[in-house]
């Protein structure tokens, strides 16, 4: 019997499924594999971790897999692929293939078909490939100059609007909640940190942004937090619908149904940035059939690790 196994390396978790030709067996979790995020040494443990933990269920050795596919974020630079690649050849027997993350969320979207991809987690991409094959991307370059609707770039607006507010004289829960989440108590201080070399992990406060949008607080009328909070999520939708639109321009120039599907954790967890991106991309595509139905990205790789043996 051949084995295959599919990685999901994603910004901030590795997720892995362990598949027969036909059936899914057993699954693996570890912490980010991401090796320009975290290093080689903790990308390796990761994946070690991973893989080991999907063997141990099924019973198998990871020399006994016959193909892998990891998708990993920053995959589509050679380098980086080059070396999860190397990291994954002392850990596991076969074919292995290192694709970008949204490469195998397509894949669990749309299979081999048409279609587009949007995903925003701790980053953001805009992903498609059209009934000829042709395949286009927008965004996805990094936080520092793209990566529009993500975890890291709601984080920082929601921060510069907070900070806005202050100096407007309003009053501003979130930035209370902000400062609190990076441990610092003064204005001063919460400069210091957000400007630090290296920056804090502005993806984690994500939740915090999610929170202040969806809990209305029994404070002050006058507390601008929850308006913040609000508009930020809103904008983040509607930077990602500009992502998609792009892809759809480049491959589907011509009016007619485009299918669009949606990852990652910001609009899993985010009703309003679903909302928003929706409402969005039909304004500028009426023409899209968009569904937000949850996606497993490690499957897609299962799929594609069972077509590296033929």
């Amino acid at each position: 019997m051949a084995y295959f196994l599919g990685i999901d390396g994603g910004g901030s978790k590795t997720r892995c499924v362990l598949g027969d030709e036909h059936s899914t067996l057993a699954a693996g979790s570890a912490g980010a594999c991401n090796v320009v995020r975290v290093g080689e040494g903790c990308a390796r443990t990761s994946l070690e971790q991973a893989v080991h933990e999907a063997c141990t269920q099924a019973g198998i050795s990871p020399h006994d897999i016959s193909g892998t596919c990891a998708g990993v974020a920053g995959a589509l630079r050679p380098q980086m692929a080059t070396i999860t690649r190397r990291l994954l050849s002392n850990i596991v027997s076969g074919k292995i293939e290192v694709v970008g993350d949204m490469e195998i969320a397509f894949e669990a979207a749309f299979g081999q078909g048409p279609g587009l991809i949007v995903i925003s987690g701790t980053g953001s991409i805009a992903y498609g490939r059209n009934a000829e094959g042709k395949s286009a991307r927008a965004g996805g370059w990094g936080h520092a100059i793209s990566d529009e609707g993500s975890g890291h770039w709601i984080a920082v607006a929601a921060i510069r609007a907070a900070m806005r507010a202050r100096d407007r004289g309003e009053s501003s829960s979130l930035l209370k909640d902000l400062m609190d989440a990076l441990g610092v108590s003064t204005v001063e201080e919460l400069t210091e940190r957000v400007n630090a070399s290296p920056a804090p992990d502005f993806a984690s406060l994500f939740p915090v942004v999610l929170s202040a949008a969806m809990a209305p607080r029994l404070q002050s009328a006058a507390d601008a937090g929850d308006a913040i909070a609000n508009q930020v999520l809103e904008h983040a939708g509607r930077e990602l619908a500009k992502l998609a639109e792009t892809v759809i321009h480049r491959l589907f120039p011509r009016v007619g149904k485009v299918r669009v599907a949606t990852h990652g954790g910001v609009l899993t967890s985010s009703e309003q940035v679903r909302n928003s991106f929706s409402e969005h991309l039909r304004s500028l595509r009426p023409d899209v059939s968009y569904t937000a139905a949850a996606l497993s990205p490690a499957l897609g790789a299962l799929e594609r690790a069972r077509r590296l043996n033929f």
